[in-house]
């Protein structure tokens, strides 16, 4: 996708086409703020002005027609300021309006990815006008880079109900061939995503590849406003921060909004107001290290488990903190297994083969020896050698950089590292989405 990939690489200038409220955290005042301090450059354009998001008892403001987003767009062309690297939008109002984001599409770059939380309604209750529902799905999903509908917007874009994660797969790869490479679900609602109604369940599909969820719990206090405004504009921000992982990304964007709702119902209670109650705002300033860097506890899962019945470790991939790790995959009940151009001693408790050439031959010689068939063993490797394994499951491990995004090395050659394995990771503990094992015996 050219439109995520040079996204990637150029400055991170995102244009933010969403509601706006003078009090309270929804639409572009729960996506700005986290936005910027993940080191994003956001331009932003309103689709209303209200006093407060409609769960308050009392609406006031504006809403911003077509005709004004048309103005505002073509003073902003004209001082040549439509460079954007990310297109953002979330709740939009009228037909109007959503056609003139078409042409502002249109003005900008190229390779601009688009992000659209197509924001439309959620539990069955639909809050835009219908017609709008069909402009979404004849006009602006063929333009669009990243989706990201809860299920109840999936449904209507898809005209399909969703009553379990195989009928949400369906849905997802239905998105694809309208135009999005990237579809996230960010609500799930089937009991056997929930465990439920025990989890919040999301599912991430990328066009052609295995499709992930991720379960985080469910917490009381709300129900919450802007928290799937929050979670786009986190999902735009570390896709293009990790590129190459988007399992991790949606770990991040989900980690960040778990810290964000743990920090408001600590500190904050629901408020009746004219008889009505009212849910608190999200607690986003006092979350600001929260969204800097989020703490990874709960892991995407594979929705179809891949039956690894042992793991060979290229030996450059695995440093001096790894063995917690290798201990953890061994008492799981996997075998582990290490190859290495070079005699070590790093691992005594762990089989390791040499080799000189090429490790084909020793990756072979031990899972011949493990007596099981090629594709149940992961090979993690950090070079082509060890990727082009015939028959193995390949997994690349790429060093992130830090938090500004991007990887340690040659980006030319990640991408090829990248695009060759079947998976990537940035560190040893992001296997625990291929197995299974290790959440009986770790974090989930």
């Amino acid at each position: 996708n050219s439109a995520m990939t040079s996204a990637m690489t150029s400055a991170p200038r995102v244009l933010s086409v969403q509601s706006h409220v003078v009090h309270g955290y929804v639409g572009n005042r729960a996506a700005v703020f986290p936005l910027q301090l993940l080191g994003f450059e956001v331009d932003v354009i309103n689709s209303v002005q209200f006093s407060c998001h409609t769960g308050y008892p009392v609406l006031a403001g504006q809403r911003v027609s077509g005709d004004d987003l048309r103005a505002l767009v073509q003073g902003l062309s004209q001082n040549e300021a439509l460079d954007h690297s990310f297109l953002l939008t979330g709740y939009i109002g009228a037909v109007s309006f959503l056609q003139e984001i078409l042409t502002l599409r249109q003005m900008l770059p190229k390779d601009c990815c688009y992000v659209c939380d197509p924001v439309m309604g959620d539990n069955g209750h639909l809050y835009v006008p219908e017609e709008l529902v069909a402009v979404y799905r004849s006009d602006v999903l063929q333009h669009v880079s990243i989706l990201t509908p809860n299920q109840f917007e999936a449904e209507l874009l898809t005209e399909r109900k969703i009553t379990n994660i195989q009928e949400a797969i369906d849905a997802c790869n239905l998105l694809h061939s309208k135009g999005p490479r990237v579809v996230v679900l960010t609500t799930l609602d089937v009991p056997e995503a929930t465990r439920g109604g025990e989890s919040v369940a999301m599912l991430l599909s990328c066009q052609g590849s295995r499709k992930w969820l991720l379960r985080v719990p469910w917490i009381g206090g709300g129900p919450f406003t802007g928290t799937g405004d929050l979670t786009a504009a986190m999902i735009l921000a570390y896709m293009h921060k990790v590129p190459h992982e988007l399992p991790l990304a949606l770990e991040k964007a989900a980690a960040v909004l778990q810290g964000v709702l743990r920090n408001t119902v600590s500190c904050k209670t629901a408020r009746t107001i004219q008889g009505k109650r009212v849910s608190p705002e999200l607690s986003l300033v006092e979350s600001k290290s929260v969204i800097e860097s989020p703490t990874i506890v709960h892991h995407c899962q594979l929705v179809e488990s891949l039956g690894i019945a042992g793991v060979l470790f290229d030996e450059e991939t695995l440093d001096d903190e790894s063995n917690k790790m290798l201990q953890l995959m061994k008492s799981s009940g996997l075998k582990v297994g290490i190859i290495s151009k070079k005699d070590t001693a790093r691992f005594p408790d762990v089989e390791t083969r040499t080799f000189s050439d090429s490790p084909q031959t020793a990756l072979a010689d031990q899972i011949k020896q493990w007596g099981v068939e090629a594709s149940a063993v992961l090979i993690v490797a950090a070079s082509m050698s060890f990727i082009r394994c015939s028959g193995s499951l390949t997994v690349a491990l790429l060093k992130p950089r830090g938090c500004n995004g991007g990887y340690n090395g040659d980006a030319q050659d990640t991408a090829a590292l990248a695009a060759e394995a079947d998976f990537t990771i940035g560190c040893l503990d992001s296997l625990r989405r291929l197995l299974p094992a290790l959440h009986t015996n770790g974090s989930s």
